[in-house]
């Protein structure tokens, strides 16, 4: 679910420039001025004339150094790129810096972080990496993932999952567990620094031979066990009862209560677990969903001899996972609970699955950005993400979800932003679809 593309660099990054370089021996009286230090150039003394694109950038020959090591750079038998990443004003106009093509790779080119070793330049000289979806610096080599770039035809959609953001690299899917021989992390999808320090090395789950890892800025608010999870499902009433104003404290005919919910067991499982129940109770919600890992399940039955009363027997959680996703994870289980016991929404006639994914997936998204307490926005490892950066990652992966989940929460979303969720529940179980708009 991979693949590469390239590009050559662009001014604003890098102008690698080819070996244009000369000796220029003008015999006129027009004068020049030394782009690196602004004095004049004697018309008639040999000065290096550069031709990046289509300006012309002139250098006294003592002038023309690598702007890292100050070591002269001879532009006819050495590679070189100029950077703006140390930039200077001059005239409110941004100056490029000459580099040797190692001094540019060693100390303002991306790094592997995986290897820790510095990003590999193709044969048109521009950097070549994949990279995450939404986390910036977290760039891999290619060699990393090399003999798992395929495309397999029956999941040839999946490719769609790739936004190309500029054709030098390939951007990996926010759902891969692994690629190649790189673990990633279960939370944030971040790759593992396999051959870094042993220091930061992801931790392993626990689950058995899945191989499940999380990193170590997941590792800060990990949820692994059903009694951590309780306080996020309490949580999560609230939020309904609360700026959702979906259920009561009373018990009530026409509707879903906080009692019936609370009622209802909240169980952490391994993946092992999830994926045996989800085999069992394939019928209705998450059936032939093409999300790579089920997070989630709400567990129901059917009550006495009639097809329109159901009960929910549990709610299934993945565990090992970071406290936000947990979270957000129970409030989409919850909805799928709340529909299911409420009496307008009857259980022998199954909303389509977009429309009610979308819903969960609404409220999920709506719980991640309302429900949470504000978290930390800095780290104490600039390395790795805050927990703050992590919820938006979890609020993006919910935003650009290429699956049925997706496109049904940007329907119910759109649906949300114009009459609210009583209106649009209301709606849904009259129509059993979300409503058309403009």
């Amino acid at each position: 679910m991979l693949r590469r593309l390239f590009r050559k660099k662009s001014a604003s990054e890098a102008d690698v420039a080819s070996p244009t370089g000369s000796s220029d021996h003008a015999a006129t009286a027009e004068q020049h001025i030394c782009y690196a230090c602004g004095e004049p150039i004697n018309a008639v003394s040999a000065h290096i004339l550069i031709s990046p694109n289509t300006t012309e950038r002139r250098f006294h020959n003592d002038c023309f150094k690598c702007f890292e090591c100050n070591v002269p750079i001879d532009p006819e038998s050495q590679t070189f790129c100029f950077s703006c990443a140390r930039k200077q004003e001059r005239n409110n106009k941004q100056v490029l810096h000459p580099f040797h093509n190692s001094c540019y790779d060693q100390h303002f080119g991306w790094k592997c972080v995986v290897c820790e070793q510095t990003l590999p330049r193709n044969s048109s000289n521009s950097f070549e990496y994949l990279k995450h979806p939404f986390f910036d610096n977290e760039r891999m080599c290619p060699k990393h993932a090399r003999g798992t770039i395929r495309r397999r035809q029956e999941h040839e959609t999946q490719t769609q999952q790739f936004r190309q953001e500029c054709d030098n690299i390939g951007i990996t899917s926010t759902e891969e567990t692994d690629i190649g021989e790189i673990r990633r992390c279960a939370g944030c999808h971040r790759f593992e620094p396999k051959f870094a320090s042993s220091s930061k090395h992801f931790v392993d789950v626990g689950d058995s031979d899945t191989g499940r890892c999380v990193c170590l800025a997941c590792c800060r608010t990990l949820v692994t066990s059903s009694d951590e999870a309780i306080p996020l499902w309490e949580q999560v009433l609230n939020f309904f009862e609360g700026p959702l104003g979906l259920i009561t404290d009373a018990h009530s005919i026409s509707g879903v209560s906080r009692k019936s919910l609370k009622s209802i067991p909240v169980m952490l499982v391994g993946l092992n677990a999830l994926n045996d129940n989800m085999k069992k109770h394939s019928e209705g919600v998450h059936y032939k969903s093409s999300q790579i890992m089920t997070r989630g399940l709400c567990l129901s039955e059917i009550c006495g001899h009639t097809t329109e009363s159901v009960g929910v027997t549990a709610i299934l959680c993945l565990s090992g996972l970071p406290s936000d996703l947990t979270a957000s994870i129970l409030a989409h289980e919850c909805m799928h609970a709340f529909i299911k016991l409420h009496p307008n929404f009857r259980y022998g006639k199954h909303l389509p699955l977009i429309v009610e994914e979308g819903l969960c997936q609404l409220v999920a998204y709506l719980f991640l950005n309302d429900g949470l307490e504000p978290c930390a926005t800095t780290s104490e490892d600039d390395s790795i993400p805050s927990d703050a950066k992590l919820r938006q990652y979890f609020l993006f992966c919910i935003e650009t979800d290429d699956t049925i989940y997706g496109q049904g929460f940007r329907l119910a979303a759109q649906a949300y932003a114009e009459m609210g969720m009583q209106e649009l529940l209301y709606y849904i179980a009259l129509n059993r679809d979300f409503p058309p708009i403009d």
